[in-house]
């Protein structure tokens, strides 16, 4: 059985393992933690919490460490292709035996602890508390931990060593756990800050008083991007992205990121600033560490080209906000370029406010599902949404190979976009592009 087939394996034994669904609250992961004697304490992490950019920001800070010469972990979810994907440490996978080990006295816990009787933990407590006692064994110099969809109840949020909260942009998704209007989700993101340390959040100027008075309350220091750095002269193209980063003081610095996007400046000044802030504890940061890792860093499946002939582009923004930065960085990359959008996305998403952001540019839509995922909304309800959204569509295709097929066939530049589970299926397969 190859690595691959394991993590497979693995999957399967987790989700046998665990109740199903999601259910929001910290008791069953305190617990299982406790049992397996509080690994959560035993290495410092940074925790990246928000709606939109926390992958790139947290693996653009993960390269940043690392090349400031510490032992980093970079803890993210979901994965695109293969589960191996959500825990790295020093720029390898952990072992598929480390996580059946995990996974085995996890389940030893469950079956002796009657707390549990009844009271399964999801799936994502139990990969969560899998990586952390992963980590706890490994004793990274610091861990780089990106919350799932968020917060005060996140599995990620029992983290005991945490350095610093960074909080990207946040926007409204997961609405029917997180609430129904932009300060009730983030007053559940902004719940992760810890006493007195520091918390730094993208600004959003609907959203920073709030920030400030949360901070207030949970004891942390607060810093907002948004108020202490301006980007400027920023470039992008297909290769990548670089600008200019002025502090309050008007010290700048020049970076450059691989990451496509004209969201990646973003990201990456928001990493850089995080950087900032850590170097007062972690002194082996530097201005060149920074822009070293800025350089090198690698994030899949976000404006990222599979392919250049024909041009394939996938990305896996999946929600309104998401979809406002693709439709910019089309505009910006793109030009007056004609583009196929090879599209699918979830039943549980705003997917009619996500596609307006696409009327108005020279696009055409091949809509498309994800083969074998549940949630996945259908082809053909794919193409009734676009349609009720005033786009053009090509019709919609149960395959989302056969729907580059067709989108490619054109001779346009083909982007695949609304849903990393759509990514994934196209990544694991790009060899049939």
């Amino acid at each position: 059985m190859n690595e691959k087939e394991k993590f497979s394996e693995l999957e399967n034994r987790l989700q046998e393992m665990a109740s199903p669904g999601i259910r929001p609250g910290l008791a069953r992961l305190a617990r299982l933690l406790w049992e397996a004697g509080m690994p959560q304490d035993d290495f410092p992490a940074v925790h990246v919490a928000g709606t939109n950019g926390k992958g790139s920001t947290a693996a653009s800070l993960y390269s940043i460490l690392r090349k400031s010469g510490y032992k980093t972990a970079l803890y993210t979810s979901p994965h695109l292709v293969d589960f191996s994907e959500r825990l790295v440490i020093d720029d390898k996978r952990a072992a598929a035996g480390k996580w059946f080990a995990a996974a085995a006295r996890l389940d030893d816990i469950i079956k002796k602890t009657p707390f549990f009787d009844g009271n399964l933990p999801t799936y994502f407590e139990l990969v969560t508390a899998a990586a952390i006692m992963i980590l706890a064994e490994e004793s990274p110099d610091i861990a780089v931990f990106e919350a799932g969809m968020g917060g005060r109840l996140d599995a990620s949020n029992i983290l005991g060593d945490v350095r610093l909260s960074l909080i990207v942009p946040i926007g409204l998704d997961h609405t029917e756990y997180l609430g129904e209007t932009l300060e009730r989700v983030a007053a559940e993101k902004f719940a992760i800050m810890r006493r007195e340390t520091p918390a730094l959040f993208a600004g959003e100027a609907a959203l920073d008083a709030q920030f400030i008075v949360a901070a207030k309350l949970h004891g942390a220091f607060p810093h907002i991007f948004s108020s202490q750095y301006r980007i400027k002269e920023a470039e992008f193209s297909l290769s990548g992205t670089v600008f200019t980063l002025e502090d309050e003081d008007g010290r700048e610095e020049t970076y450059r990121t691989p990451l496509i996007g004209t969201f990646q400046a973003d990201n990456a000044a928001l990493a850089a600033a995080a950087a900032r802030l850590l170097g007062q504890s972690f002194t082996k940061i530097t201005a060149g560490s920074v822009r070293e890792g800025l350089a090198g860093t690698v994030w899949p499946g976000r404006m990222e080209v599979i392919s250049e002939r024909p041009m394939v582009i996938v990305d896996g923004g999946h929600n309104p906000h998401a979809m406002r930065r693709v439709a910019e960085t089309l505009r910006t990359v793109m030009g007056e370029r004609r583009i196929n959008i090879v599209i699918a996305m979830m039943k549980d998403k705003e997917i009619g406010s996500a596609l307006s952001f696409l009327q108005g540019l020279d696009v055409t839509l091949y809509c498309t599902e994800v083969p074998g995922c549940g949630r996945s909304l259908g082809a053909e309800e794919m193409a009734e949404k676009a349609a009720d959204a005033s786009l053009r569509t090509a019709g919609s295709f149960k395959d989302p190979l056969k729907a580059i097929a067709a989108a490619s066939g054109e001779g346009a530049p083909v982007l695949c976009c609304g849903s990393l589970f759509l990514v994934g299926y196209i990544k694991e397969r790009r060899d049939g592009i």
